[in-house]
């Protein structure tokens, strides 16, 4: 029979996410001889000294805390669903100095990479880490008083490295995201750019919580700078909004199979698109690969539908209002 000090030591470790450390546990009341239990009845499993795993934690985890550091960066951002690149190695944070990292170890291990991608899926490929060697922020705590630290950096800091980590459009991405979905509040902002260098800090003049995803977010990025007019989340009288508006004459949507796969969905993008040409305004669909993958050839087609709808809008404004059509 299962002691229940044992049965209590596990429960809690699950609470903490699946990862505890002794010092955790004793800290919330557990004892010695009862961690020790649960070690032995199998409940709980030593990943590396002094750091213990439920049935709760995943590879990733496991992976970060045998290597002697914590899920961070990116990582640990995808794990609350927020924007993280395309970059899928797992993101591990140790304190500098470091030494004896189990790198051959974990890197032989990770998600199969025949499992496809998913905005759900958020383990990471095997392959080597990449480990970042970080002293403390200063003004960004760290600690217990942030919630677990067994085995994830706290939210500001995660989000201080991915900005790090990312070329800019990505970090501006992982902003906005992280302000939408409440991974850090509103209130951290000027925090998070006092900690970064300065060459970073003019990317706040770029972030827009109107961004309903990361992919919004880098269109809008790309399309500014470039130039041109992007208002996002504008609505088609009569119908639902467009993911963009760009220069005032073309509405762009940026679906995913998360959200546009349905029958329903499906068919509520096809009537909010005859919508919107009725009211003559030309819309574009794109998908994740034409940003990523195509960019040169979907931004040729985004600018040629802009100019032609700004001559097609402007030979109906010189045109009399009984001939105009």
């Amino acid at each position: 029979m299962i002691d229940h000090s044992a049965l209590a030591v596990a429960r809690f470790v699950d609470q903490n996410g699946g990862i505890a450390s002794r010092a955790t546990l004793l800290r919330a009341g557990a004892s010695p001889r009862s961690i020790e239990r649960a070690r032995q009845a199998k409940l709980i499993m030593s990943e590396r000294r002094g750091l213990y795993a439920s049935a709760a934690a995943d590879l990733d985890q496991r992976r970060a805390v045998r290597m002697g550091g914590l899920v961070g960066c990116i990582s640990a951002l995808r794990r609350s669903g927020v924007w993280a690149g395309l970059d899928t190695r797992l993101h591990v944070h140790v304190p500098a100095g470091s030494k004896r990292l189990r790198v051959d170890e974990v890197a032989a291990v990770g998600r199969d990479r025949s499992t496809s991608r998913s905005d759900t899926s958020f383990l990471a490929e095997a392959g080597a880490p990449r480990v970042h060697w970080q002293r403390s922020v200063n003004r960004i705590p760290f600690g217990r008083d942030c919630g677990t630290t067994d085995w994830i950096v706290p939210p500001l800091l995660a989000l201080r490295q991915a900005v790090l980590c990312q070329d800019e459009e990505h970090a501006i991405a992982s902003i906005d995201s992280a302000l939408r979905t409440r991974f850090i509040a509103h209130g951290q902002l000027d925090l998070l750019f006092e900690t970064l260098p300065s060459r970073l800090r003019r990317l706040r003049r770029e972030l827009d919580p109107l961004a309903d995803s990361g992919t919004e977010s880098i269109f809008r990025v790309r399309l500014r700078r470039l130039g041109h007019v992007v208002e996002l989340q504008r609505a088609v009288p009569g119908s639902s909004k467009f993911d963009a508006l760009v220069d005032d004459v073309v509405a762009v949507d940026l679906d995913s199979k998360r959200w546009h796969s349905d029958d329903r969905q499906q068919i509520w993008d096809y009537d909010k698109t005859l919508q919107s040409i009725a009211w003559g305004r030309p819309v574009i669909r794109i998908l994740p690969h034409h940003l990523f993958e195509y960019w040169p050839e979907t931004l040729q087609a985004i600018e040629r539908a802009v100019d032609d709808a700004r001559k097609l809008r402007r030979y109906r404004q010189g045109r009399p209002k009984s001939a105009r059509f």
